[in-house]
């Protein structure tokens, strides 16, 4: 093979690899947490990382999506919220749409927290005024807009909508949170058009996600009460489990642990649960494995990485047996933090803005490198693409990269 088809083949592998870890979504391609790039943490631990770029932001704590060359998230200017659109490379802005106005409460401080779903060069999102919304992620040109208040009478958590909507397929899941069976809901992708909605709970903060039991796809939403399989195509409550938690604060989004269980957590001294689910007679059968107060996650997720779950409980890092539910070591100082999973090591970012690189040994936290990249509050969790880490706090964004 000659030397420059040698060259092109390693160019294209590289660019799949790239496109293969973007970050189109909250908490990455699977919605777990985990991304499948390896650059960043191979060059991190070889030379160190530097600051590509930093950029002022609104208020908010949206995170971010990372597509390609492309960036999207959610800020507020204090009375209006936006949509906007920047460069990877250098986090120019190319476009920025208002939505509406901008949610505020009294304990997190104004501004969005949801954070845009990309699909096939469309955004989709729910606003503060509760409109689901579809826009051209080229230009933030809207294709169409559904008001979940009016037409579903939905009604937001106390501090306002978090939950990312879902995209699989042809089809929209949002977290309605209406009466009358309109809690949950799916739309066509390309209309917007209603196809069905279910269930009577309140809403929680948390994000649907999919994933497949008993050979069979499920819709997984953790509302105020319950945690809910729904059909995918009918809407069908498919099994349930009672999840109620102080004032319905369910933010954590429900986790798969392979291959045929769920793990879910809350904070206010709930704690976290794993449940197993198998085909009855009739249909599925949810039974808890283990209940425990450990794992404790306030409103940033946990991950799973081998035979563990990693996250926060409360103020504490902490890892912990999968199966059993046993607390395998605990890490201080990070405050409430968040961590998502890359190259078998975990991404930590503090609430304060220190970054750190930890890997998760079996009976310690090894911390491999840290840095403070931030100041003020930092709830928004890392996004990872293409060699590159994203990062936010109400103020500013910053883009990390290897020396």
């Amino acid at each position: 093979m000659s030397r420059s088809v040698c060259r092109l083949a390693s160019a294209l592998a590289a660019s799949a690899t790239l496109a293969a870890a973007d970050w189109p979504q909250f908490l990455g391609p699977n919605r777990d947490g985990h991304s499948a790039d390896r650059v960043l943490v191979s060059g991190w631990l070889e030379r160190g990382l530097r600051e590509r770029w930093r950029q002022p932001v609104g208020e908010g704590y949206s995170s971010v999506v990372a597509v390609g060359e492309r960036l999207y998230s959610m800020d507020a200017d204090g009375a209006s919220e936006f949509v906007f659109a920047r460069r990877a490379s250098d986090g120019g802005e190319l476009w920025r749409v208002r939505m509406g106005a901008s949610p505020r409460d009294l304990y997190g401080g104004p501004g969005p927290r949801v954070a845009p779903t990309f699909d096939r060069g469309v955004l989709y999102l729910t606003t503060a005024e509760l409109a689901l919304v579809a826009m051209r992620a080229e230009d933030g040109t809207l294709l169409w807009s559904r008001s979940l208040r009016e037409e579903m009478g939905a009604r937001p958590p106390a501090e306002g909508s978090a939950a990312a909507v879902l995209v699989e397929g042809e089809r929209v899941f949002a977290a309605v949170g209406g009466p009358g069976g309109r809690s949950a809901a799916a739309f066509d992708r390309g209309s917007g058009r209603l196809l069905w909605s279910a269930l009577d709970d309140r809403a929680s903060y948390s994000s649907p996600v999919a994933l497949t039991l008993g050979a069979r796809r499920q819709v997984l939403f953790l509302t105020a009460t319950h945690l809910r399989a729904l059909d995918p195509e009918t809407g069908t409550l498919l099994w349930s489990h009672d999840w109620p938690t102080h004032d319905g604060v369910n933010v954590a989004t429900p986790l798969p642990v392979a291959p045929d269980r769920v793990f879910v957590s809350a904070g206010y001294d709930q704690g976290a649960l794993l449940l197993q689910v198998r085909p009855s007679a009739s249909g599925f059968l949810a039974t808890e494995v283990w209940r425990s107060k450990v794992m404790k996650n306030h409103f940033n997720n946990c991950v799973l990485h081998g035979a563990r779950l990693y996250g926060f409980d409360n103020f504490l890092l902490r890892a912990v047996d999968a199966s059993t539910g046993q607390v395998a070591w605990t890490e201080r100082g990070f405050g409430k933090g968040s961590l998502i999973v890359a190259a078998d090591h975990l991404i930590v970012l503090g609430e304060d803005g220190e970054l750190a690189l930890l890997r998760p040994d079996p009976a310690r936290a090894e911390v491999r490198a840290r840095q403070l990249v931030l100041d003020g509050t930092c709830w928004t969790p890392p996004s990872l693409a293409g060699g590159r880490l994203y990062l936010r706090n109400a103020r500013e964004m910053v883009a990390l990269e290897p020396r």
